[in-house]
């Protein structure tokens, strides 16, 4: 697979988590050359970055295309079935989101499978922006202009939306992972062309720790038949300076899970292990609505839960099942999913 990853260039721990997937394609006998686009503009770091930002858009443009160019060739020349590129669709600067509009470029010369964008939760992101290295004027300059929660929440939304249009354009699936994410999801993307993915939907806010690790478990279980988009992966701010914040955050959260998350998957899994039930959580069944709405495939693990909303509404017919060990039969038996390694 030939996959684009985008994602914001800056707060985002997104060379760790790429490493960590190509180490593990390296594991698994898979070659993947990998192109970094803004390495590349900048030769390493040697070209000043916000010193281009700082001439035209045309110029900016120019540089780029010449190094699109010149990956293309680079993926020619290696021939190899497996390419991981990494480019923003935006970089925030001067306080204007300006958009890379590559994607003719990006079509032309890369043509690629699959764009995945990157994404962290906010918080995390700001603490990164605060403590740029030494030696990187650019993360400097970012620091200086001491962006805001919802500035970079703006940031990272642009990002995503940018990279949904290319998606469109070109004809090609589009995700969204976070970087807690695990990163054998990204290697299973990279080497599976058609694999199905998952969003696990599940209580977050009250769960004793026998059932979050059952949850887990299935959770952890399902890895192995599908990529799993878990929301757990993005650890939501609890402490506030503004109350603009906290609403801001609220708002993006649930507009990454249901459109981001369960938007872009191919099936939600809605688990509910409880056997003296607590009343449903409100998200999760948010979630399925949505699910439902986008079309997408719905499961449940819900102990005698059969109810006609459940049943009619909310969950497809022989899609409700009393046990994790029914909905593993169940996908295995009937769906033919097979454990891929």
């Amino acid at each position: 697979m030939r996959v684009l990853v985008t994602g914001m260039i800056a707060g985002l721990d997104d060379r760790g988590y790429i490493e960590k997937a190509l180490k593990l394609c390296a594991t698994k006998g898979l070659h993947v050359p990998v192109f970094n686009l803004m390495d590349m503009v900048t030769r390493d770091g040697t070209k000043s970055l916000e010193k281009m930002l700082g001439t035209t858009d045309y110029i900016f443009e120019l540089t780029r295309e010449r190094e699109w160019i010149r990956i293309g060739y680079e993926i020619e020349k290696a021939a190899s079935p497996h390419v991981l590129v990494r480019a923003p669709a935006t970089i925030e600067w001067n306080r204007i989101n300006r958009k890379c509009k590559d994607a003719k470029y990006i079509q032309q010369y890369v043509r690629p499978d699959l764009i995945v964008t990157l994404i962290d939760a906010e918080w995390i992101i700001q603490k990164r922006l605060e403590s740029p290295p030494k030696d990187d004027a650019f993360l400097a300059a970012i620091k200086a202009r001491n962006h805001t929660i919802y500035e970079i929440l703006s940031w990272m939304n642009e990002e995503v939306s940018l990279s949904e249009d290319w998606a469109k354009m070109m004809g090609i699936r589009h995700l969204v992972l976070a970087t807690k994410q695990p990163p054998h999801s990204l290697y299973q993307l990279i080497r599976y062309p058609d694999i199905h993915s998952f969003y696990a939907s599940y209580c977050m806010t009250h769960a004793d720790p026998e059932i979050r690790r059952q949850v887990n478990s299935v959770i952890e279980r399902l890895h192995r038949y599908a990529v799993v988009i878990d929301p757990k992966t993005i650890e939501i701010g609890t402490h506030f300076d503004d109350f603009r914040d906290k609403e801001a955050i609220y708002s993006y959260t649930v507009h990454r899970d249901l459109h981001w998350f369960v938007g872009k998957t191919d099936s939600t899994l809605a688990i509910h292990p409880y056997l003296e039930r607590p009343p449903l959580s409100t998200g999760m069944m948010d979630e399925l609505g949505h699910a439902r709405d986008y079309h997408k495939n719905r499961y449940m693990i819900y102990p005698k839960g059969l109810s006609p909303f459940t049943t009619d509404s909310y969950i497809e017919k022989g899609r409700l099942f009393d046990s994790d060990e029914q909905f593993f039969r169940h996908i295995e038996s009937v769906e033919g999913f097979r454990v891929l390694d």
